[in-house]
């Protein structure tokens, strides 16, 4: 499975777990590929692990005035009282809702396993160029945020494929 094939599962899946828990809307979702996409917004950037069927990496990033309005919609207090600590737990807990939603709709998969989120520092530019990534960036009525899905390939894993020897029995004849 690719990255991309997250496209349509972390529009409608974002839309539903903002929506739901935290009373926003999203207006609009454009996604982009690679790495070099990945921007930092300077607020809260949280990533996590999944593994089952396919194994990789779901990470957001949110602005500090988005991430203070969700925590007060989430926990139903005024922006003034929320605290620091409360922040940190919201949006990690947001990435968390966020990833189980995208990766319990994966078509043909049992079950996953997610780490516990934790707090990353993105830096703008290309970090992996090789690797599988969506970017994904959500509009809502709140501000912007941004998730991404890195895919693992068994290259990552120190594992490629051992090229097999063709047989002269096995080559078609033209």
């Amino acid at each position: 499975m690719l990255a991309s094939d997250f496209t349509p599962l972390v529009a409608e899946c974002c839309a539903e777990v903002l929506d739901a828990m935290y009373f926003t809307t999203v207006l609009e979702t454009t996604h982009e590929s690679g790495c070099e996409s990945i921007r930092a917004n300077n607020g809260y950037s949280f990533c996590l692990r999944f593994q089952g069927d396919i194994h990789g990496t779901f990470g957001l990033d949110i602005g500090a005035s988005m991430a203070r309005t969700l925590a007060s919609n989430f926990l139903g207090e005024d922006e003034e009282s929320i605290t620091q600590a409360d922040l940190e737990e919201v949006v990690g807990e947001l990435a968390n809702m966020l990833c189980g939603s995208i990766v319990s709709r994966v078509e043909g998969t049992s079950k996953f396993v997610l780490s516990h989120p934790e707090p990353v520092t993105l830096l703008n530019g290309p970090n992996n160029p090789a690797q599988d990534v969506l970017v994904s960036i959500l509009a809502t009525d709140n501000g912007e945020l941004q998730t991404w899905i890195v895919v693992d390939t068994l290259a990552d894993y120190g594992i490629v494929p051992t090229p097999q020897p063709v047989s002269r029995e096995n080559q078609a004849t033209p």
